[in-house]
């Protein structure tokens, strides 16, 4: 059988070295000064040592007070999480979230610290899957893929994330650098950033907006939005970004948008999971945490 100390004690043991004062950890435990003395008394006579060393007010750590003090502690947080963990049972453990890189790389990862803060006890593994890939990763426990119109979906939970709009994004310096860019034909002489191969999304954006022009003087290619926001970032030319991929850029300023026109995405962002792995308690609160930052960035932007 353990012998341990009462708790008690510990507790006002740990508050007073860490505040270094009785009185702040009498403040802390609501409790009086005479209270806070009289359990560190306790605590010292039942380990037969002395932990603090009275100076004025202040209250400093004997070494054997030094030594005692971590493993305390150590002690307290693992009976928070174990009482947290009883409270909301299944939140603890590890959760793979699949996305395309562009998502990834461009937004998710601007989210994620916000959610590994609020649930520390959930460990996140993000992979990567091809932009257009449409094959569920069974490793995973939640895919984001773009364009999850086609296909038999029986054996998955399947929910659209808010509408894609596409639209024109570039450097400051170079919307200084090139000051006739204040029209859409103006693209006519500038330099196109492509996150595909076929340049569909910039033919659509320039079919609505800029119809006119038949011959652009240069193209880059890019395997994905990710790659082609970054070279606008880097001054290459004007590529096209979406309310997604390009929101963390436009919000700190490291682009801008010349031009306010936009086009629906022909697709559009799923969240898909495997119906058998819907009644995990840490994937649930993912799913409502990542939708609560999703509409709350949208309803900013009306």
């Amino acid at each position: 059988m353990r012998r341990l100390p009462p708790l008690n004690p510990l507790r006002a043991f740990e508050s007073a070295a860490r505040h270094e004062h009785f009185s702040r950890a009498a403040d802390e435990l609501c409790v009086t000064n005479s209270a806070i003395s009289h359990q560190v008394r306790t605590l010292e006579e039942a380990l037969g040592i002395s932990l603090f060393e009275k100076q004025g007010r202040n209250a400093k750590l004997t070494q054997s007070g030094k030594n005692l003090l971590p493993a305390v502690q150590e002690a307290f947080d693992i009976i928070a999480q174990a009482c947290e963990k009883a409270v909301k049972p299944g939140l603890t453990g590890r959760l793979i979230i699949s996305a395309p890189p562009e998502l990834s790389s461009k937004w998710l990862i601007k989210q994620i610290g916000d959610f590994a803060d609020r649930y520390p006890a959930i460990d996140i593994s993000l992979l990567e899957h091809d932009s257009d890939e449409q094959n569920i990763d069974s490793e995973a426990d939640l895919n984001i893929i773009y364009g999850a119109g086609d296909g038999d979906w029986n054996r998955y939970w399947v929910t659209p994330l808010q509408h894609i709009q596409f639209f024109p994004v570039c450097s400051p310096q170079f919307l200084e650098k090139n000051n006739c860019l204040s029209h859409p034909l103006d693209l006519a002489h500038q330099r196109l950033l492509h996150d595909d191969q076929d340049g569909k999304t910039w033919a659509t954006w320039l079919g609505a907006h800029a119809p006119q022009i038949v011959n652009i003087p240069q193209h880059l290619n890019f395997s994905h939005a990710g790659l082609s926001l970054e070279a606008a970032i880097a001054g290459y030319g004007v590529a096209i970004g979406d309310n997604y991929t390009a929101s963390a850029d436009l919000a700190n300023g490291n682009l801008v948008r010349p031009f306010e026109q936009s086009v629906p995405s022909l697709g559009n962002y799923y969240l898909v999971a495997e119906k058998r792995k819907t009644g995990d308690a840490k994937l649930n609160i993912f799913i409502d945490w990542l939708l609560t930052r999703i509409n709350a960035q949208f309803i900013d932007k009306i």
